[in-house]
């Protein structure tokens, strides 16, 4: 078992990049949504924003794969 193998600051560093990615596309995310200039699929923002914080990882890419109309 590798968790039990490494040290707990090991492992925080080998954590650290994916909780940044995770932040980094939900911010990204919401930051793109809110725009005055952007559409969604549905014309729903809210719903949309509720994909993104909570559907986890995937909420923000489904968002910006499938959620944005291009104008």
């Amino acid at each position: 078992m590798l968790a039990a193998t490494l040290p707990s600051a090991n492992l925080v560093l080998i954590l650290l990049p994916l909780v940044v990615i995770e932040v980094g596309l939900v911010v990204f995310s919401l930051i793109d949504l809110f725009r005055p200039e952007r559409h969604v699929l549905g014309d729903n923002k809210l719903i949309w924003a509720l994909v993104i914080v909570l559907v986890g990882t995937i909420g923000p890419i489904i968002y910006l794969l499938v959620g944005r109309k291009q104008a």
